[in-house]
C-alpha cells in the first residue's frame, strides 16, 4: 500500500490499524514530534509545520482491515453461516422507495421473517440428526445399536425381556432429552458467536455531530483566522493484498473553484480569516483491503460537547448532512427526507450502529432455536399422552406445555415484527428487559419439556420416524409464501421509481432470499443424508430422514442440468464477443506488427470481464429453476408421503428410471457437497491463505450490517467506517488540511461509505480516487436504494472532487456513471490493458494483462492523483491538459 517495507503503526490494534512509512513516522525537523509513537508528543502542530515546509508532499497512510474478515482460524466457522449471510444481504437489495416508508418497512419485515425461518430450519436439522436419527431411530433399533456400540446405554430392552430391564436412558423420552443437548448447544454457540462479534464490531461508536476532536488545545482556525498552513496527507484503505494508491480529482464543484489558480474558500477553520491561504490537501488512498491516507498525529480523541455547531459546519439540525440533535440524549438525527435528498441512507447518523436491533434479533432467534428444540422433544411425548386411555395428568401437562410454547413463539415473532433498524439517529439504548427475558423464558420452557418428556411412560416405544415430520414441509411452505410476498413488495417499490440498471428489475432481494432458503435446505438435507448413511449404510434398518429432504436432494440433478445449459449459452456468447473484440484490439494498435495470440488473449480477457454483467441473467435462471423445482418437491412430498422412487413405483419405466437416477445422484451430490463444504472450512481453519481467499469472497456479504439475521457473520464496516471517519475528522481538525481518499475494489466502497458519514465541513475537504471500483457495476445495480444513481450523484456533489479509473479487462471494476454533465469528469477513459501490445523500448518484455490488479503501475494513476491534489489546493495555474487526455 505504501510502497515501502519499513512501516510503523500509527494507531489501531491487531485487528485494524493505520500505518505509515517509517520516514513519515520518525522525528520531524523544527520540533515536530514523532507521530508514530502513541505514548509521546504526537506533533500537535503538524499542520503548521507542514505549511512552513517541514515536510514536503503528502503524508501517506494505509488503513489495513484484512483481519476483520480473514483473521484467525475461527473465521472458517463463517462458512456454516452462509445462508444467514445471504438472507441478510437481501435486506439491503431493496429498490429505492422515497416517500414509501410503510412499504419499505414491510419489505424489511418480510426479510426478517424469512431470516427467522432459516434459524428454525438450522436447529430443526440439528434436531433431525440428534433426536430423530440418533436417539429415536438408531438407538431404538437393536441392529443399529450393534453397529454403533457407543449407543448401547440408550438401547431399549430386548424383545421378550421383562419390563424395566432396559437402562434408565432407554425410555424414548429420556433418549430425546439427552439428545436435545446437541441442538441446544448449537443454539447457544450461535448466541455466543453473535454476542462476541457484537463486542468486536457493533460496539464501536461512529462519529456524530455532537463530537469534536479533542486536540488538547485550540484547533486550527479556532481564532477565526485559520491555520498558517494546512496539512498534506494521504490515506489508503484496503486488505494489504494489493497496492493502495494516492490521488486527487477535481470536478469543478465543491469549495474549490473552477479556476485552477483560485484560492480555495473552505467552510471551516481553514481559510476563513482575511488573507488566510488555503491549506494543502491530504491524501487518503485505498487498496483492496487497506486504506492509505493523510493524517496528522495518531491516537486522536474526541470529546462530547453540549451544543454548538460542528467546527466549520452547520448548527445542529441545519446542515446539509441533516444531523440535528437527537431526542432523549440518543444522539443526532437524520430524517428520512434528508437521506432521500442525499440519495442514500448511508448518510444517516445511526446507519453503522445497529447494536439495538442486533441485540433484539439475537434474543428472538435464540429463543426461536430453543423453542424449536423444546417442540421437537415435547411433541412425541404429547402425542403419546393424547391417545385414548393415556394418563390424564400427563395429557393435561402436555397441553399446557404446548400452549406455552405456542404463546412464546408468537411473542418471538412479534418481537421480530415490532422493530426494524433505527438509522435516523445514533440510538444507544438497549431493550435489556426484552433481551434477557426472551431467551431465558424459552430456556425455562425447554427444561420443562425435557422433564415432561423424560417422565416414565410404560409401553412407549420408538418406531419409524419421530412425530413432527410435516414440520419441514410447513417451514418450506412458509418460506415460499414469504418470498412471493417479498417479490410483490419489491416490484411495487421498483415501479414507483424505475431504475433501468437495477439488477432483475428490483427483484434481486426476493431472488437472493429464495436462494438463501434453498441453500439452507440443501445444507440441512445434506447433513441428514450423510448421518443417515453413516448410521445405516444398507438403508435397511432405519426409516431415514424426512421424505421432503429426499425430494429436495432429488431436485439437485435437474437444477445442475439447467445451469449447465446456461453455462454453455454464456460460453458461446463470450466466444462470439471475443471474436468481435479482436477487430477492436487490432484497430487500437495501428502500425504495429500483429500477434494473433496476443490479440486473442486481450480479446478473451475483455470478453470474460463482461460475464459480471450477465449476473442478473444467471440469478434469474437459477431463481426460477429453484422455485419451480422446490415447489415440485414440496408438492410431491405432501401428496405422496413417499420418496421419489416410491412415488414412481407404478409409473412408466422411463419415469421410474428418472426418479431412481435423480434420487441416487441427488443423495450423492448432497453428501459430496456437504463433505466439500466441511473440507473447505477445515482447510481455511489451518491455512491462512485459504482463509484470506474466503475473506475476499465475503467482502460484499459482510460489508452490510446485520439487519435481518443476528447470526450472520459480523459486519466489518461497522468497525472500519467509524475508524476512517474518526481518523479523517481528527486529522482535518488538527491540521486544517485536505484529504485524498483512494480506494481499490471493495476499498472504494468503504471509502464512499466513510465519506458519506463525514460532517459537511470535512466532506467538502475530501477528494475521492477510485480504481477497479464496483460502486456502480455491482453495488449500484444490486443495492439501488443505497448506491443507485441518485446516491452516487449526491456523493459526487458533496465531496470536493472525484475521479474513477477502470479497465475493459477488469471483471469487477467499471465506470461509476454519475448521472448528469459531470460524468466525464468522474470516469476516466478506459485504461489500456496491457500497457503495450508488443515489445517496445519501454516494455522489452511482454506487458501483462492486469485486469483487476496493479492500477498503481499505470501512469494515469500518478497523473490523476497529482491532478486531484492540484484541485484540492490550487496554487499557480497548472498546465492545460493535452487534447484527448
Amino acid at each position: 500500500m505504501l510502497g515501502d517495507p519499513r512501516t510503523v503503526r500509527v494507531t489501531g490494534d491487531d485487528t485494524a490499524a493505520v500505518f505509515r512509512r517509517a520516514e513519515d513516522a520518525g522525528p520531524a525537523p523544527d520540533g515536530v514530534g514523532a507521530e508514530g509513537d502513541p505514548g509521546g508528543d504526537h506533533g500537535r502542530d503538524l499542520g503548521g509545520e507542514l505549511g512552513k515546509g517541514a515536510r514536503r508532499g503528502p503524508v501517506r497512510e494505509a488503513y489495513v482491515w484484512c483481519n476483520l474478515t480473514s483473521g484467525d482460524g475461527s473465521r472458517a466457522l463463517w462458512l456454516l453461516l452462509l445462508p444467514f449471510m445471504v438472507v441478510n444481504l437481501a435486506h439491503w437489495m431493496r429498490p429505492s422507495g422515497p416517500g414509501r416508508p410503510r412499504t419499505v418497512r414491510l419489505y424489511g419485515l418480510l426479510v426478517r421473517l424469512s431470516a427467522l425461518t432459516l434459524t428454525v430450519l438450522l436447529v430443526a436439522a440439528a434436531c433431525e440428526v440428534a433426536l430423530d436419527l440418533l436417539a429415536w431411530q438408531c438407538a431404538g433399533t437393536p441392529a443399529c445399536v450393534r453397529r454403533h456400540s457407543w449407543l448401547g446405554f440408550l438401547a431399549p430392552a430386548a424383545p421378550g425381556a421383562p419390563a424395566g430391564s432396559g437402562g434408565w436412558w432407554s425410555a424414548p423420552g429420556r433418549r430425546l432429552a439427552l439428545a436435545a443437548a446437541l441442538p441446544a448447544a448449537l443454539t447457544g454457540l450461535l448466541w455466543y458467536l453473535s454476542h462476541r462479534t457484537w463486542r468486536a464490531y457493533e460496539s464501536h461508536r461512529p462519529l456524530s455531530a455532537d463530537m469534536e476532536p479533542d486536540t488538547g488545545g485550540p484547533g486550527p482556525g479556532a481564532d477565526g483566522r485559520g491555520s498558517a498552513g494546512g496539512g498534506l496527507g494521504a490515506v489508503a484503505v484496503g486488505r494489504g493484498l494489493g497496492g493502495g494508491g494516492l490521488g486527487a480529482v477535481a470536478d469543478g464543484r465543491g469549495p474549490v473553484g473552477d479556476d485552477p489558480g483560485a484560492r480555495a474558500v473552505w467552510p471551516g477553520p481553514v481559510g476563513e480569516g482575511p488573507g488566510a491561504e488555503a491549506g494543502e490537501p491530504g491524501l487518503i488512498g485505498e487498496g483492496h483491503r487497506s486504506v492509505a491516507g493523510g493524517s496528522g498525529p495518531g491516537d486522536d480523541g474526541f470529546r462530547t460537547r453540549a451544543g454548538g455547531s460542528e467546527p466549520g459546519g452547520d448548527a445542529p439540525g441545519t446542515g446539509t448532512h441533516g444531523r440535528g440533535a437527537g431526542s432523549r440524549g440518543d444522539g443526532p438525527r437524520v430524517d428520512e427526507a434528508e437521506a432521500d435528498v442525499h440519495g442514500s441512507a448511508l448518510v444517516r447518523a445511526g446507519f453503522w450502529y445497529g447494536r439495538r436491533l442486533v441485540a433484539r434479533l439475537r434474543a428472538a432467534h435464540t429463543a426461536a432455536g430453543l423453542l424449536t428444540v423444546a417442540a421437537a422433544v415435547a411433541t412425541p411425548a404429547a402425542r403419546f399422552d393424547h391417545r385414548t386411555g393415556g394418563p390424564a395428568a400427563l395429557d393435561a401437562l402436555g397441553r399446557l406445555l404446548t400452549a406455552a410454547l405456542l404463546a412464546w413463539a408468537v411473542a418471538v415473532v412479534g418481537v421480530v415484527c415490532r422493530r426494524g433498524r433505527g438509522e435516523n439517529r445514533l440510538d444507544q439504548r438497549l431493550d435489556r428487559h426484552l433481551v434477557r427475558s426472551l431467551p431465558l423464558v424459552a430456556l425455562a420452557l425447554l427444561l420443562l419439556s425435557l422433564v415432561y418428556a423424560g417422565w416414565s411412560r410404560p409401553g412407549w416405544q420408538s418406531t419409524g420416524r419421530i412425530p413432527g415430520d410435516p414440520a419441514f414441509g410447513a417451514l418450506m411452505l412458509a418460506q415460499g409464501l414469504l418470498v412471493i410476498a417479498l417479490g410483490a413488495v419489491a416490484r411495487d417499490l421498483h415501479r414507483r421509481r424505475p431504475d433501468p440498471r437495477a439488477g432483475m428489475r428490483g427483484l434481486g432481494g426476493p431472488a437472493v432470499t429464495l436462494l438463501a432458503c434453498a441453500l439452507g435446505g440443501v445444507m440441512s438435507g445434506g447433513l441428514a443424508q450423510r448421518v443417515a448413511d453413516w448410521l445405516d449404510g444398507t438403508r435397511a434398518l432405519l426409516a431415514g430422514p424426512p421424505v421432503l429432504l429426499t425430494w429436495q436432494a432429488s431436485a439437485i440433478p435437474p437444477l445442475l442440468v439447467v445451469l449447465s445449459v446456461l453455462a454453455a449459452v454464456l460460453a458461446v456468447r463470450t466466444a462470439r464477443l471475443a471474436r468481435a473484440e479482436r477487430d477492436r484490439v487490432r484497430q487500437e494498435h495501428p502500425g504495429e506488427p500483429e500477434d494473433p495470440s496476443r490479440t486473442r488473449a486481450i480479446a478473451r480477457a475483455r470478453a470474460v470481464a463482461t460475464l459480471t454483467d450477465r449476473a442478473p441473467l444467471v440469478v434469474t435462471v437459477l431463481t426460477a429453476a429453484t422455485l419451480l423445482l422446490g415447489t415440485s418437491a414440496l408438492a410431491g412430498a405432501l401428496a405422496t408421503g413417499k420418496t421419489p422412487v416410491g412415488a414412481a413405483r407404478r409409473t412408466h419405466h422411463l419415469v421410474q428410471a428418472v426418479a431412481e437416477t435423480s434420487q441416487a445422484l441427488g443423495s450423492w451430490l448432497v453428501g459430496f457437497g456437504f463433505l466439500l463444504f466441511v473440507t473447505w472450512g477445515r482447510r481455511a481453519y489451518k491455512d491462512a491463505s485459504a482463509r484470506r481467499t474466503i475473506g475476499i469472497l465475503w467482502d460484499v456479504g459482510t460489508f452490510w450490517p446485520r439487519a435481518a439475521h443476528p447470526f450472520a457473520p459480523p459486519c466489518y464496516a461497522e468497525r472500519a467506517v467509524p475508524d476512517l471517519t474518526w481518523r479523517m475528522a481528527t486529522w482535518t481538525r488538527r491540521t486544517g488540511g485536505r484529504l485524498v481518499l483512494s480506494g481499490h475494489s471493495q476499498g472504494s466502497v468503504l471509502a464512499a461509505a466513510a465519506a458519506w458519514q463525514l460532517p459537511p465541513s470535512v466532506r467538502g475537504r475530501v477528494a475521492l480516487l477510485t480504481y477497479g471500483s464496483p460502486l456502480e457495476r455491482l453495488y449500484g445495480r444490486w443495492f439501488p436504494a443505497h448506491f443507485g444513481p441518485p446516491a452516487l450523484a449526491a456523493l459526487h456533489h458533496d465531496i470536493a472532487c472525484w475521479r474513477n479509473l477502470y479497465r475493459r479487462t477488469d471483471p469487477i471494476g467499471g465506470p461509476v456513471r454519475v448521472p448528469g454533465d459531470a460524468t466525464p469528469e468522474v470516469d476516466h477513459e478506459p485504461l489500456p490493458d496491457p500497457r503495450a501490445y508488443g515489445r517496445t523500448a519501454e516494455h522489452p518484455l511482454p506487458a501483462p494483462i492486469l485486469g483487476h490488479s496493479d492500477y498503481q503501475s499505470d501512469p494515469a494513476f500518478t497523473r490523476e492523483r497529482a491532478h486531484l491534489l492540484t484541485r484540492l489546493c490550487p496554487g499557480l495555474p497548472g498546465q492545460r491538459p493535452e487534447q484527448g487526455t
